[in-house]
């Protein structure tokens, strides 16, 4: 099986097999997939990690036969980058080089591996297979996919997918139309691969959405705090019960001002409590960005395969955020949401195709919720998942998951923050 012992620290030993290339079992359209301006933005890969209690010998076969499969419907995936005579990229679906699919066995039984949601950077090299050409642009793979079987009979499935091909909202319905071809089952509805809709306008039209691109400077030495100190990534539980008393504090006089979902009074908690933890100077402009799907606001094709989000913004003083209440800073996040419509999208594609994307700094917090996301509904056969785990964030990432418990209105926010304000964060979460 050309097998290579992995042992890096003592957590967890696997033995991992060569990659071995996945490609469509059937004829594919060929040709290029045009990716539009918010795709190119997205250049950056999104490892997954999903647990299954079943499972049987057979499970790697049974799982890597349907990537085979599913591969017909969504052929892109098995292609690699490329570059347009104007040097934009695409996608070329002729040089099919497939998936990259490694099979793994585990030292011990799947329950040892505890909470998966934010995966230590050591479990998750193991777990999750990253291809060595991943960082060269035209030669990575857009998907790579590890199957690893534990002792208890139970697996997980490790998933790495470069964001310029798909959103979360697309990358379920893929692991749902690759476990109905596991199950050999007729998919659900037929992938739509075409995002010509997407073009930038000529010419541009950049309408209000300018400030939402800003890059924010940092007059609070986080930077230099960062390259100090370690950055530790973790989740921070929030029950259902602090949950309804933070939606209480969100009143002014006793009157609810708006109603604000769970979503909002949420992340006007989070923002507020990283920005005081990080000690931001009064003057310091804090950004807040929120990952909002507009598959509602634009007239998108049936079963459309791709990104569909854009990142509406708040933007004030550390000094503003802190002194406000909750409920005008819930106030400002909801007004952020509220002005996406398909004019912020096309102005948004028009901005990004002009302008290169920069990183965002410690003084930017983005953040995506994927507590929508049922992901338990896909089944290769052998019952649905159980955990879904992540890693790779960056220090401005916040991730709003579903916390495991009876209480479905439990949330876990996942974030990275310097070492020395963990204990900080933790206690301003605490409502």
């Amino acid at each position: 099986m050309g097998a290579i012992k992995n042992e890096a620290d003592d957590i967890l030993t696997i033995e991992r097999s060569l990659p071995v290339a996945v490609l469509p079992e059937g004829e594919t359209p060929g040709g290029s997939l045009f990716l539009c301006s918010m795709d190119c933005w997205a250049l950056a890969v999104v490892p997954t990690l999903y647990t299954f209690h079943g499972g049987d010998a057979n499970v790697a076969g049974v799982i890597k036969q349907a990537l085979s499969r599913v591969l017909v419907h969504y052929y892109p995936l098995a292609g690699r980058l490329a570059k347009n005579s104007l040097g934009k990229l695409t996608v070329d679906c002729e040089r099919m080089l497939g998936v990259p699919f490694v099979e793994a066995s585990a030292d011990c039984n799947i329950g040892s591996l505890g909470d998966i949601k934010m995966l230590d950077a050591a479990i998750l090299e193991k777990l999750v297979y990253r291809d060595p050409a991943e960082k060269i642009l035209e030669a990575a793979p857009l998907l790579t996919a590890q199957v690893t079987r534990f002792k208890c009979g139970g697996f997980t499935l490790g998933v790495v997918v470069n964001h310029c091909m798909t959103d979360g909202i697309s990358a379920i319905d893929f692991m749902n139309s690759w476990s109905e071809a596991a199950r050999g089952k007729p998919l659900s509805f037929v992938p739509r691969h075409n995002r010509t809709f997407l073009k930038a306008r000529v010419p541009p039209q950049l309408g209000n959405c300018y400030n939402d691109f800003v890059r924010v400077g940092d007059i609070s030495n986080m930077t230099a705090l960062c390259e100090r100190e370690q950055i530790v990534f973790k989740t921070f539980p929030i029950d259902g019960k602090k949950l309804a008393a933070l939606r209480k504090m969100a009143t002014a006089g006793g009157q609810v001002m708006s109603k604000y979902s769970t979503f909002v009074v949420l992340s006007a908690l989070v923002w507020r409590a990283r920005t005081m933890a990080l000690k931001m100077k009064p003057h310091q402009l804090s950004q807040l960005l929120i990952y909002v799907d507009f598959r509602s606001k634009m007239k998108m094709p049936d079963g459309y395969f791709g990104n569909a989000v854009v990142l509406p913004c708040c933007l004030c003083t550390a000094g503003e955020l802190i002194d406000e209440p909750i409920s005008s800073t819930a106030e400002r996040i909801k007004k952020a949401i509220e002005k996406v419509d398909e004019d912020f999208v096309l102005s948004a594609i028009d901005y990004m195709d002009k302008h290169p994307f920069e990183p965002y700094r410690m003084s930017s917090l983005l953040i995506s919720s994927w507590m929508g996301l049922e992901f338990g509904d896909f089944d290769f056969g052998w019952g649905g998942p159980t955990q879904l785990g992540t890693g790779n964030l960056l220090p401005t990432d916040c991730v709003f998951m579903r916390e495991e418990s009876e209480n479905r209105k439990d949330v876990a926010v996942a974030l990275g923050l310097p070492l020395s304000a963990v204990n900080a964060f933790q206690e301003l979460v605490q409502i």
